[in-house]
């Protein structure tokens, strides 16, 4: 086996762990979103558990949306790796240089508004934080 072989199995391996992963994630999205009864009774549950607590459901949709591109990224790495497809791997760059571009636009958001950020934070963190949790 050459260093294309070995590219090529790792490629996949790789992959494969993403798709993996990205079937993961998208199955607890939908799970956030099915059984959301269960989730905010085990909120309420929590002492002192801000009443914001209760967003963290839409995050279910985000769960959704990241598990099935992931799942896209390593089907397309896994398929165009063992069929040396040149179409699945140029699409499959493309979608990782476009994830790779929104995580550096949103590193900037959040740095540019960091004050406005930590203004929200500071209310939610604080009491917790004194308590020694």
């Amino acid at each position: 086996m050459g260093c294309f072989g070995f590219l090529k199995v790792m490629m996949f391996a790789f992959n494969g762990i993403i798709f993996l992963a990205g079937a993961a994630i998208l199955g607890v999205g939908i799970w956030v979103k099915v059984d959301s009864g269960s989730i905010l009774g085990f909120l309420q549950g929590i002492e002192d558990a801000p009443a914001e607590m209760s967003q963290i459901l839409n995050v279910g949709y985000l769960l959704i949306a990241v598990g099935a591109v992931l799942l896209v990224i390593g089907f397309l790495g896994c398929c165009g790796a063992m069929k040396e497809s040149r179409c699945m791997l140029l699409l499959f760059f493309v979608i990782v240089l476009v994830v790779f571009i929104a995580e550096v636009a949103g590193a900037v958001v959040i740095l540019v508004f960091k004050p406005l950020v930590s203004v929200h934070r500071e209310p939610i963190h604080s009491p917790h934080i004194a308590k020694g949790g």
